[in-house]
């Protein structure tokens, strides 16, 4: 069964059914992007996940793997905490705040604080394995996270969020807690705010991650195995095709 120039590695059964799972997931936030995006950055997206694949395809990645995988391993961790503090923190029920007691509100702040500081250290660790590992995807997705920052950055400077040179975030804990329990609300906890604008994306982050980690993860799946007549790996998946036809 001829692999039209792709190398000799075979994925098994298994890893093709969570590469189509990746792949479908990938292209199911890839569209929600493209809704929300100009038409040039939707391309410019699109062509760099298909680059991505095709390196990936050719074994360009090869040497450097194990590496890849500590950086895809650290921003899928990271991603999935990421999405459960945004998720937290636009939960985080509207008060009356003039009736609250100072302890009430402190306990409040206190919530919104631990909440906060997680998410920076999951943001910081996505931001660096992203920036380490590289790549036209991966560099899209950091350019959109710091973005979100800057289109928020006063409202959040005045709660002592900051974004270093590196992309990463500081967090200046005495200023924060300084703040009214409103303005936190208001900032961090609405629909259409820098949180929930990073959570959706983390989504996406997630997505790209398990795909990578699916195909750098194949060489443990390698032996002789062959596919029916419908096989597709990850690389056919997310590049629109499948490498065999109906007669294998």
């Amino acid at each position: 069964m001829a692999r039209n120039g792709i190398n000799s590695l075979i994925l098994q059964n298994r890893l093709v059914s969570q590469a189509r799972s990746r792949a479908r997931t990938q292209s199911t936030k890839m569209g929600s992007i493209l809704r929300g995006s100009s038409d040039s950055n939707s391309n410019s997206l699109a062509n760099a996940i298909k680059k991505q694949a095709r390196s990936q395809k050719n074994g360009l990645l090869g040497t450097a793997s194990t590496k890849s995988k500590e950086n895809y391993t650290s921003m899928k961790t990271a991603a999935e905490s990421l999405k459960t503090r945004t998720k937290t923190l636009l939960n985080m029920p509207e008060k009356e705040w003039e009736k609250l007691t100072e302890e009430e509100v402190a306990e409040y702040k206190g919530d919104m604080l631990t909440q906060v500081s997680g998410l920076i250290e999951d943001y910081n660790k996505i931001m660096k394995a992203m920036t380490e590992e590289g790549g036209s995807v991966n560099e899209i997705y950091a350019k959109q996270m710091k973005g979100y920052f800057q289109s928020a950055k006063s409202k959040l400077g005045e709660l002592g969020i900051t974004q270093n040179s590196d992309g990463t975030l500081s967090l200046n804990k005495e200023l924060f807690k300084s703040a009214d329990a409103s303005k936190m609300k208001e900032v961090l906890g609405k629909a259409g705010t820098f949180i929930d604008d990073i959570g959706k994306r983390a989504e996406n982050i997630l997505a790209n991650a398990e795909t990578n980690l699916a195909v750098l993860n194949r060489s443990q799946y390698a032996g002789n195995y062959s596919y029916n007549q419908y096989g597709s790996d990850i690389f056919d998946a997310l590049l629109g095709g499948g490498k065999y036809n109906a007669k294998g």
